[in-house]
């Protein structure tokens, strides 16, 4: 697929194993890694798009050591974490579910992502 704008409200995340996920870009950027790399201001106000991650002008990000399954519900979880944000600690707020056999890969997911 050819490269996206950078202006696109969608985020393209790969897993290692060639899963693909398309998601609303302000939802992905509920990760403070991915919202990092997709900043495109980084870098100072002279800079060129050589400051940029690629992925702030491709809107695509490949991550080769998450699975697919656990890309999935890393996706799930930041499309949680966007529709309740707002919701504080109140009751409103359900429970997110995960398989504990995922739990460990979901955790260094989770770590890595920031979110």
């Amino acid at each position: 697929m050819a490269s996206s704008s950078s202006t696109s409200n969608f985020v393209r995340l790969l897993s290692g194993d060639n899963f693909s996920f398309i998601i609303d870009k302000r939802v992905a950027e509920q990760s403070a890694t991915i919202r990092n790399m997709l900043d495109m201001t980084r870098g100072n106000e002279h800079s060129s798009s050589a400051a940029m991650f690629t992925e702030a002008l491709t809107n695509e990000i490949k991550f080769p050591d998450i699975k697919g399954k656990v890309l999935e519900k890393v996706c799930q979880y930041l499309t949680f974490k966007y529709r309740y944000s707002d919701e504080g600690l109140s009751e409103r707020v359900p429970e997110f579910n995960f398989d504990l056999e995922m739990s460990l890969e979901l955790l260094m997911a989770a770590d890595y992502l920031d979110c």
